[in-house]
């Protein structure tokens, strides 16, 4: 008897914005729910004094985000495979930038971001991938998928004046290096 899956599986860019999606919301969730959120016992008992030795630790004040600095035109910054060079390793951050609703301009960025134990994450290199700047002015969807260790695709399917769909690849490598587009 032949079984068939009513649900084709979902196509790899699919996927993909599934996970930039799942990841965002988590991040959002993480940001507006504070930490150590504790229910109160509806009937409170009389709690003996807690001494100094008992106290919790006092916590660190965390540093002011300033985020009057981001460019409202930013429309996506995610996080996406790994990069190693010499003795420094670290991530890549994917910036997509957008004209305003009446002009087609999305310019993408990508910058490798050392992440080391014990040390505030630092930008090593930061391009423009200009090679999807000759497309400003269709509409141009970038994606990226990374592939292994140095080594991140990044795609931008554009619609062409005449009608037809052109994809431009990419690929991303150590701190400051990307090939040709393909």
């Amino acid at each position: 008897m032949k079984s068939q899956n009513p649900m084709s599986p979902a196509a790899p860019a699919f996927r993909a914005r599934q996970g930039q999606l799942f990841r965002a919301a988590a991040l959002a969730v993480a940001l507006a729910v504070p930490a150590g959120v504790v229910v109160a016992d509806p009937t409170p008992a009389e709690a003996p004094p807690v001494t100094a030795a008992e106290a919790p630790a006092a916590r660190p004040a965390l540093p002011e985000l300033k985020l009057e600095g981001l460019p409202a035109n930013v429309h996506s910054v995610t996080l996406v495979g790994r990069w190693s060079e010499k003795r420094e390793s670290g991530v890549y951050r994917m910036i997509v930038v957008k004209g305003s609703n009446d002009e087609l301009a999305t310019r993408v960025v990508v910058q490798w971001i050392r992440v080391k134990t014990g040390e505030q994450p630092a930008i090593v290199a930061s391009r423009e991938i200009e090679a999807f700047n000759e497309y400003i002015g269709m509409a141009m969807v970038p994606t990226w998928r990374d592939l292994s260790l140095n080594r991140l695709q990044v795609m931008a399917d554009i619609r062409m004046p005449d009608g037809q769909r052109k994809r431009v690849r990419v690929l991303v490598t150590t701190p400051g290096e990307f090939s040709d587009p393909v």
